[in-house]
């Protein structure tokens, strides 16, 4: 399979800074995601106006 073969590379390059790095970016990918809900939720309830 082609995966583990892509993540032995990674691993051999990057070393012990992938581990760091790939929590940054999922942990980006969160943040990002709750940001746009929450505003997504934000333009529903200002949109209610009288």
């Amino acid at each position: 399979m082609l995966l583990p073969a892509v993540v032995e590379t990674l691993i051999a390059t990057f070393g012990p800074f992938l581990i760091p790095a790939t929590l940054f970016v999922l942990g980006a990918i969160g943040y990002l995601c709750l940001y746009l809900v929450t505003r997504a939720r934000h333009e529903t309830y200002t949109d209610d106006g009288p």
